[in-house]
């Protein structure tokens, strides 16, 4: 038994089939946009997350900056030390404003652990808002960045109580969700010989 179809058939079928074969066509793209899309926050965030290193590498390599930009300490008056420091400075504040022209390319969460950090940064460091004054070097930065630092001034990110603040609510967050946080006990001491 042979079965041919007629052409209002033929013709019928094709517009069923057309919708369904363009549709499959749009999810197809959209999946492949999305994989373009979670390749490129990687991308970025490995590539941030690169020069993040190398600044702490820096960090290593030249400890006695440390501490003008973590400790509250002012730009250092002796040369070679002042320029050291200027130069590292340029280079971290390069870094955020990397970061806030890339932020579209990261995931929020990544975006957001950033901000955090180059806010706390900027409040503990007199050295980076020197720097970063307008007069100084702050006009080549871009006014996103600079308005982020200040809004985490106004928020004393990075403060002392800021941060007891911020281990409260993470503790509250995570009795909210049911978690138990247990420390361990405290081991006792064996004398020696027993």
């Amino acid at each position: 038994m042979h079965m041919s179809l007629t052409i209002e058939q033929w013709t019928m079928l094709g517009t069923w089939a057309a919708p369904s074969v363009a549709a499959m066509g749009f999810l197809l793209i959209r999946n492949q946009l999305r994989g373009e899309r979670e390749s490129l926050e990687t991308q970025t965030s490995w590539q941030v997350y690169e020069v993040g290193s190398t600044i702490l590498q820096i960090f290593i390599a030249n400890p006695e900056c440390r501490p003008y930009f973590y400790d509250d300490k002012p730009i250092p008056d002796e040369e070679p030390l002042r320029s050291k420091v200027l130069a590292i400075v340029e280079l971290v504040c390069d870094l955020m404003e990397n970061v806030i022209l890339n932020r579209h390319a990261l995931d929020a969460e990544t975006y957001k652990v950033w901000v955090l950090y180059m806010q706390g940064l900027f409040n503990r460091s007199p050295t980076m808002r020197a720097f970063l004054a307008f007069e100084n070097e702050g006009y080549r930065y871009s006014r996103q960045l600079l308005d982020l630092l200040q809004a985490g001034v106004n928020e004393a990110v990075g403060s002392v109580a800021w941060l007891a603040e911020q281990r409260l609510l993470q503790q509250r967050v995570v009795r909210k969700r049911g978690f138990m946080v247990f420390k361990a006990p405290k081991r006792a001491v064996q004398p020696s010989g027993a």
